[in-house]
């Protein structure tokens, strides 16, 4: 199961942006870590790896708990597939179980998304799945338990605030939501350029950072 010691917005203090909310979250605005820096101070100059660090741990960050080496092991991977590197790379990320769940809205956070994860409330093809990572094929459907929605508590919560998730970030074209019986159809692998990130880098350059 995902621990978090710390508040998920600490990593923001650790992004050199003038705007820091990492995820585009409402909640986020409010708070230090993210607000933006309109104080003018002096910035040593950055070399290329410090940039290449940087738009690394920016994307690194965005999916929360991903260890340093599963990070780079996919990266690898993505290498030696056909497609672009980066397209694949991103795809292999957007396929995976909390992620998917995260841009449908139905949850106000990748934290959220791995907790009813790993409680047994998400069904994939028919089959409780308590693995977050698990990495979803075309036209895989995702649904929530019945028993859960009535029972779970951060479910009821997530039917509150689909209103507040929803108008907080964009919903993907890859995914076919149906928000009166809570189900996802994942319709296909995503691009780079169909992926959206609240803070806009270029991070085409991460490839270079593990060569």
């Amino acid at each position: 199961m995902t621990k978090r010691l710390r508040s998920k917005f600490h990593v923001c203090k650790k992004l050199n942006k003038n705007y820091n909310n990492l995820w585009g979250l409402p909640k986020g605005e409010s708070l230090r870590a993210v607000k933006k820096n309109n104080e003018k101070k002096k910035r040593n100059k950055v070399s290329v790896y410090g940039k290449l660090l940087k738009t690394k741990q920016c994307l690194k960050y965005f999916y929360c708990n991903i260890q340093e080496r599963t990070f780079k092991r996919i990266l690898k991977q993505s290498i030696d597939s056909p497609l672009a590197t980066l397209d694949r790379f991103i795809s292999l990320l957007e396929s995976r179980l909390d992620i998917v769940l995260f841009r449908s809205c139905f949850v106000s956070s990748l934290y959220q998304a791995r907790q009813i994860i790993n409680h047994g409330s998400i069904i994939v093809n028919g089959q409780i799945v308590r693995n977050p990572s698990i990495r979803l094929s075309q036209l895989d459907v995702v649904e929530l338990k019945a028993e859960a929605i009535a029972k779970e508590i951060i479910l009821t919560r997530m039917v509150d605030n689909l209103k507040s998730n929803f108008t907080s970030r964009f919903l993907p074209l890859h995914l076919e939501v149906d928000y009166t019986i809570l189900s996802i159809v994942f319709l296909w692998d995503p691009s780079y350029r169909q992926t959206y990130y609240p803070i806009k880098t270029d991070y085409e350059i991460i490839q270079r950072f593990y060569k």
